[in-house]
């Protein structure tokens, strides 16, 4: 699953650890369970999740977790599901950062719900973050001189490429580039801005989709290779973040 919704759970509820892994899997997700507070904020500095579960009915000391989840450079982002059954505790948790809180006790069908309702969220963050690392022919255009330069892809996100071969160039210059992609065949229109060279052939690009179409197409390409999971879009369960 290594191209997965992952997600951090942290409880000392081993029943909840079974349903969560088990429920979480029908929508493509690869949970993690962490009995523990120890580790957990280097875990945070050193990997990324789409989604944390902070049981606060088992484990007392979670909220600096919420704050570290938020105050993290990678999983800032991430859809945060607090298990905080005390009224009081539930809506301090709501105001430190999370997005969804549950209360015991919990069903599946409820644990499947949210799940659900937060299933687009945590595929936007998925999204946001992957590189898909594919080898398909790219032009770049420089916007000052004219000059083009036929190269390959080393990675593609849904803002940004890497490619080799494309010559050399400057931080900050202003490109414009297109992506011929395969399976399905079809040709990705963007501008964008250098944002490395290391001089050797290799250039990173941040880009924008010239079209709405154009950034439909590549989102979906790039869902295809998340193997995300269609289904698992509820429409009467959304979460806005």
């Amino acid at each position: 699953m290594n191209n997965a919704i992952r997600a951090l759970m942290v409880t000392g509820d081993s029943s909840l650890v079974a349903n969560f892994t088990q429920l979480s899997k029908e929508i493509g997700m690869d949970a993690q369970p962490s009995a523990s507070t120890v580790g957990i904020p280097d875990e945070l500095s050193s990997s990324k999740y789409e989604a944390v579960l902070l049981d606060f009915d088992t484990v007392p000391d979670a909220m600096p977790i919420l704050a570290a989840v938020r105050q993290s450079r990678s999983n800032q982002k991430a859809v945060v599901f607090a298990i905080a059954s005390e009224a009081a505790q539930g809506k301090k948790v709501l105001e430190k950062g999370a997005n969804l809180r549950l209360e015991r006790p919990l069903e599946p069908i409820q644990i499947r719900r949210v799940l659900h309702a937060a299933y687009d969220a945590m595929v936007r963050e998925r999204r946001r973050y992957f590189r898909c690392a594919v080898e398909t022919p790219v032009l770049v255009i420089n916007a000052s001189s004219g000059a083009d330069f036929s190269c390959a892809s080393v990675n593609i996100s849904r803002n940004g490429i890497a490619t080799r071969g494309a010559g050399r160039f400057n931080a900050g210059e202003q490109v414009q580039i297109i992506v011929f992609l395969r399976e399905p065949e079809f040709t990705i229109r963007a501008v964008g801005t250098v944002i490395w060279d290391d001089k050797h052939g290799k250039t990173g690009i941040s880009f924008k989709c010239t079209s709405l179409q154009h950034q439909k197409d590549l989102d979906s390409w790039l869902d295809a290779r998340l193997a995300i999971t269609p289904d698992a879009r509820d429409p009467n369960q959304r979460l806005s973040t």
